[in-house]
């Protein structure tokens, strides 16, 4: 599980998409959403379902199915119109399902469960780059390695869709220049 960079997604794709589109609001939703799996450690704690099952570690929370609930959850509380919800929900539950994808590309721990309500088999992602294998769950080794695996590749796609951004506008409202010899003459008909 990646420890501390669980809200960085969330924060990335606010910004990807543009601050005054999402709103510190939603994107403060988004980065607990984005945390929000990791609750499934209660009902471990309290030793109702340890790893293997739906409700254990990385099973029902860490699923598109409850990525899609809360951000269905969500769209109630982003206001009216209906644009408007279907963006947070959208929103929302691309922050929520970060979680699970993160968690899959770290190269020690168990499967996610993410074709839950379908499916109850936990599913390992095939490319698993994120090296953690003997890093301790909390410290410094940690945090340099999801700096480096996680925190540098959003900080960058971040920066790159707001370059792509400012460049769309631009071309959009380029106004068009009249050439030189054009200026000051008038047409005449024959």
């Amino acid at each position: 599980m990646a420890t501390y960079l669980h809200f960085a997604p969330a924060i990335a794709l606010a910004v990807a998409i543009g601050p005054r589109t999402v709103g510190w609001r939603l994107t403060l939703a988004g980065a607990v959403f984005a945390v929000l799996p990791d609750a499934d450690f209660a009902l471990v704690t309290l030793g109702i379902d340890r790893y293997s099952g739906p409700y254990g570690h990385r099973g029902f929370t860490h699923s598109l199915g409850f990525a899609l609930a809360l951000g269905a959850f969500g769209a109630l509380w982003a206001g009216p119109g209906r644009g408007r919800r279907l963006g947070a929900a959208a929103f929302l539950a691309l922050c929520t399902l970060s979680h699970p994808v993160l968690d899959g590309l770290l190269d020690r721990g168990i499967c996610n469960a993410w074709l839950w309500p379908f499916e109850e088999a936990r599913i390992c992602l095939d490319w698993r780059p994120v090296p953690m294998l003997g890093v301790p769950l909390f410290g410094m080794e940690r945090l340099r390695r999801e700096l480096i695996w996680i925190g540098i590749p959003l900080v960058v796609s971040s920066l790159t869709a707001v370059w792509l951004r400012w460049g769309w506008r631009r071309l959009r409202t380029a106004v068009p220049t009249i050439p030189a010899r054009a200026k000051g003459r008038t047409c005449t008909s024959n």
